[in-house]
């Protein structure tokens, strides 16, 4: 019976932390979505005068070219500790960081007001992945944002595409590519029972089935949104939300 009491305590208390955790990271996605408003606010509106908007599209000029060398520098750095078998958290750390910011450089200089438009949502599918991260099983997490990166890619192609086509075919081939390598990624993990070096990225035993399918079906979803075009494409963006619901099914029924 004390047996029974302390293992029960000890569950609800993982779950206590468990849960603190994914408010800190909830708590984090709103002052991301803080600070898109403050960017909208200040390159944007001009809300402080022309010379803050102008710094900022000067940072973004720069870190448009920067941001690539830096992620990529960090990507060599922590392959090599990986194949060295130290930690690779600082790299990935510092060229997620790095990425991000690459991102955002390119969106708002590329488009602008609606470059700012379409970073106010990402917080919100943030939020959306991060109760999948915490309430789920990790390679449900990790299939959600390969989706999710078809969704917002096919969303954009319908949205943005007739304004800046080139800039919306490289973010599609830069997806698909992106496709690929999760699909080798997933390969490499599974002969490694879900170790990238040191670091346990899934549990072993992890199902990667659902991920070599999830890279196909999201990239022959964003192969055939080029092929059609905007006026068709937006009929393959219930394709993959039904995939993503089929995933979230799958994995719900797997928890039971």
């Amino acid at each position: 019976m004390m047996f029974e009491k302390g293992k029960r305590e000890r569950r609800n208390s993982e779950e206590d932390r468990v849960f603190n955790r994914m408010l800190l990271w909830l708590v984090g996605a709103v002052a991301v979505e803080l600070l898109m408003l403050l960017l909208q606010q200040a390159y944007v509106v001009m809300r402080w005068g022309g010379p803050v908007a102008k710094a900022l599209l000067t940072f973004f000029e720069v870190f448009s070219i920067a941001g690539a060398v830096i992620a990529a520098g960090c990507a060599a750095w922590a392959v090599v500790f990986a194949r060295k078998g130290k930690p690779i958290l600082l790299p990935s750390a510092i060229g997620g960081a790095a990425a991000a910011l690459w991102v955002i450089s390119l969106v708002c200089r590329f488009f602008y007001a609606d470059g700012v438009r379409v970073l106010m949502m990402l917080p919100a599918a943030a939020a959306v992945l991060i109760l999948i991260f915490f309430l789920y099983q990790r390679p449900f997490f990790y299939n959600a944002i390969l989706t999710g990166g078809g969704l917002f890619a096919i969303w954009l192609q319908g949205r943005y595409y007739m304004e800046h086509p080139r800039m919306i075919t490289a973010c599609f081939v830069g997806g698909i590519v992106v496709l690929a390598a999760a699909a080798a990624l997933a390969l490499q993990l599974r002969k490694n029972d879900g170790k990238l070096g040191s670091l346990q990225v899934l549990p072993a035993g992890s199902n990667y089935m659902m991920t070599w399918l999830t890279c196909a079906v999201t990239a022959a979803a964003m192969i055939a949104a080029l092929a059609l075009g905007v006026a068709l494409s937006h009929y393959l963006l219930y394709v993959l939300v039904g995939w993503l619901f089929a995933q979230a099914v799958f994995f719900t029924v797997k928890m039971m």
